[in-house]
């Protein structure tokens, strides 16, 4: 039984690897390296376009930030299978201090510096405030991820089973919406780049060793006939 623990957990960590280099890998590549787009950058190179703008093609750009939260939700939730108890309180920490460095606005930043140096009021940029509140969500979940240790071991397979599906299937669709935009843009043909393809590997193995886990779960409870 160890041993499946042990190659599940290394499947596992394998995929979020996967995930990670192909979510700051191109997913827009193209032969000139300042027309590559990495998965990472897609939020921000979507609100460009006049499309977007004007409301023509509807782009919610928190969508693309949803792979890099539920990297760091599922390795909190790995740690959290640790027989370790430090490992298991401290990963979390790590994890939310990291989504924050990663994905908190710059201009929110700048805001609140310039607010304790001037000592004025905190204003709030519009922009911004789906990605506040993605932020916010995120560390929270984070942060309750030694609790799911209590749950039964087929609902924790179901959690993340759904945490996957959350990730990258949003992302993937936003993603679906802004690429004929960007082939009209740069006027001829553009492939898939690598760093696509290897983020939505990493979530297909991860979806299948949740879905295998799920399903053992549910036949170890089943009582012998």
């Amino acid at each position: 039984m160890s041993t499946i623990r042990n190659s599940q957990f290394a499947i596992r960590l394998l995929s979020l690897v996967l995930v990670i280099a192909g979510y700051f890998g191109p997913w827009v590549d193209h032969k000139t390296a300042a027309l590559t787009v990495t998965g990472f950058e897609l939020a921000e190179f979507a609100k460009f376009f006049p499309e977007v703008q004007g409301g023509m093609v509807c782009i919610t750009r928190e969508l693309f930030y949803l792979p890099l939260v539920t990297v760091f939700i599922l390795l909190a939730l790995l740690a959290g299978r640790s027989t370790a108890r430090p490992t298991r309180l401290i990963m979390p920490l790590f994890a939310a201090a990291l989504l924050l460095v990663a994905l908190l606005p710059y201009s929110i930043v700048n805001v609140v510096r310039q607010a304790l140096i001037t000592r004025s009021p905190l204003t709030s940029d519009p922009r911004y405030k789906g990605q506040l509140a993605l932020v916010f969500v995120g560390m929270v979940l984070i942060l309750l991820t030694p609790l799911a240790r209590r749950l039964p071991r087929r609902i924790q397979s179901i959690l993340v089973v759904l945490l996957v599906l959350a990730g990258a299937i949003p992302a993937l669709w936003q993603f679906a919406l802004l690429r004929p935009l960007v082939v009209a843009l740069y006027d001829e043909p553009i492939g898939l780049g690598w760093g696509l393809i290897a983020c939505a590997a990493g979530f297909a193995l991860f979806l299948l060793s949740g879905v295998l886990a799920a399903a053992g779960s549910g036949r170890s409870v089943q009582p012998s006939p």
